[in-house]
């Protein structure tokens, strides 16, 4: 009979593998003010710069800004388990949270990965 500490061990380490890095809760609270949204990876290998503003406010809007900082798109968003749905006039977006903490973020949308920072 194997001991009781290697039976708990592999199906712990499994369930940890399988769940989103989350130093902090994921709420709308905690998204709550400006990101910079510093890059996106497409396909696993292509990667992107964008250094964008990115604001998520209190009442449920997230607000896209230019490279000038002028507003360039908006819609809304909110936090359902270890998802954002963005939804805004192009549809919504599931975005699912691979990480999180007070000071980044890194959300994968549809193999997109994206990666937001506070500045």
């Amino acid at each position: 009979m194997k001991p009781l500490r290697y039976t708990l061990a592999i199906p712990l380490a499994l369930a940890l593998l399988a769940s989103p890095c989350m130093a902090a809760e994921l709420s709308a609270t905690s998204l709550e003010g400006t990101w910079i949204f510093t890059h996106i990876i497409m396909d696993g290998e292509r990667e992107m710069k964008v250094n964008r503003k990115t604001q998520f406010l209190a009442d449920g809007s997230l607000v896209n800004y230019d490279a000038a900082g002028n507003e360039k798109s908006r819609g809304t968003y909110e936090v359902t388990g270890d998802t954002i749905v963005y939804t805004d006039d192009q549809g919504i977006q599931n975005w699912k949270v691979l990480a999180f903490d007070e000071n980044s973020l890194h959300v994968d949308h549809r193999g997109a990965e994206m990666f937001f920072e506070r500045p």
